[in-house]
């Protein structure tokens, strides 16, 4: 007989499938912001909007988004 409790039984993690994360999205990694510096710097490429600013950025804050 169920007391009405939903409890699952624990899953054991796969270790070998990757963390997918959307670009722009998380806590950066040091490595993440010195290749984004690497694309101001112009030696990758780097997404731009409309009117040439960083994408980036522009959802980070750096720019208001009508500026």
């Amino acid at each position: 007989m169920s007391n009405g409790n939903k409890t699952s039984t624990p899953r054991t993690a796969d270790d070998t499938a990757p963390i997918l994360v959307p670009d722009g999205a998380g806590i950066w990694t040091f490595g993440d912001h010195l290749r984004h510096l690497a694309g101001h710097a112009g030696t990758t490429p780097l997404a731009l909007d409309e009117f040439g600013r960083c994408v980036i950025c522009v959802r980070r804050g750096f720019f208001t988004p009508n500026a």
